[in-house]
């Protein structure tokens, strides 16, 4: 408690001079008010290459820091004396890893964390969003966290005044989710938690797999598109559905798509004609609508009636599926619902 009152001593007198100047700007006459730009994070953006998961070394970016705490190395190679165990976390853009491994989260930008997370699951957390992609500092100080951790996309000014109230470490948002999890487990104190959840995901990876087997045939493709909200039409890398189609059921990549992959092997997605769909259309394709809003659903449906969508054999054979925008997500818990919710659309 004592080094708590400390973060939340020094927060308050940055905040009471901060607001001195202000005061003092105002008196002059000379006062602006400053805009910020709006900008945010696409639900299929921050993705990871897929592979399959597997422990990784996490132990060279800790070190011991007296009873209780110890110095933590974060993704922009700050470093950070955290707590051994914390009790309160609040966890900006990373809500669905902290639920798989069952960390003390309190407070999450609610944004971001709806995508992925429902009502019921977020009834005990805090909203802790602010202006566009930025936290509510003066929210995450109420909470009184004993550590907060943050994506590295954020500006260096932010984390900085994010990390007068508690121990702030900075995460990787586009590392693959396995990984991701792994040090996540680690910073939160709990590095078991997150092998016990990839060790459950991959008997359950087995078993679908084993479920899917009279369903799929060896070498057949899939492939999955977005249109999205600027009507314009992309194929996705491997990093979105990528880790269920080919790591976990076995797909292959169509052609085009794979000398697309190995070209641009970092490539979240990739715009294309509709002209040119047939030639990376799978077998099987999934057509991610961006949202459940009147206009998404309009472009969906004139798409799903264009002449070069009917007559691709994918969907002459009733293999081609249009899917909700979750399943363009890549957290542990959309990965785990995934697994069902595809082989579900799979199996007659």
């Amino acid at each position: 408690m004592k080094k708590k009152n400390m973060y939340k001593g020094k927060v308050m007198m940055t905040l009471s001079l901060l607001l001195a100047v202000l005061l003092l700007l105002g008196g002059c006459g000379n006062g602006q008010a400053g805009s910020s730009a709006e900008s945010g994070v696409e639900a299929g953006a921050g993705a990871g290459t897929a592979q399959t998961p597997s422990p990784v070394p996490v132990a060279e970016n800790t070190e011991a820091k007296g009873s209780g705490t110890r110095v933590y190395t974060d993704a922009v190679s700050r470093e950070v004396e955290i707590p051994e165990h914390p009790q309160r976390i609040i966890a900006h853009y990373f809500a669905p890893e902290m639920l798989a491994i069952k960390a003390p989260i309190i407070g999450t930008n609610y944004n971001n964390a709806k995508l992925s997370l429902s009502d019921e699951e977020l009834a005990d957390i805090e909203d802790i969003g602010g202006d566009g992609i930025n936290p509510n500092t003066e929210k995450m100080l109420s909470l009184e966290p004993d550590l907060i951790l943050l994506p590295d996309f954020l500006e260096a000014e932010t984390i900085e005044q994010v990390a007068q109230i508690a121990p702030t470490v900075v995460m990787s948002y586009s590392e693959e989710t396995f990984a991701r999890l792994q040090k996540l487990g680690d910073v939160a104190g709990l590095p078991g938690a997150a092998d016990e959840f990839i060790t459950e995901y991959n008997a359950k990876v087995e078993q679908k797999r084993e479920e899917l087997k009279p369903f799929i045939k060896d070498g057949e493709t899939a492939s999955a598109f977005i249109l999205h909200s600027d009507r314009k039409l992309y194929v996705y890398g491997p990093q979105r559905l990528g880790p269920t189609m080919y790591e976990a059921f076995g797909f292959k990549q169509p052609d085009k798509l794979a000398e697309l992959t190995a070209s641009a092997p970092d490539a979240l997605w990739t715009e294309i004609s509709l002209e040119v769909l047939p030639e990376y259309a799978g077998d099987h394709i999934f057509l991610v609508k961006p949202s459940e809003s009147e206009e998404a659903l309009k472009m969906s449906e004139e798409l799903q009636n264009n002449p070069v969508w009917k007559n691709m054999p994918a969907v002459k054979n009733g293999q081609a599926y249009v899917v909700g925008s979750r399943w363009a997500l890549n957290d542990p818990l959309t990965l785990d619902w995934l697994l069902d919710e595809m082989a579900g659309v799979l199996m007659p």
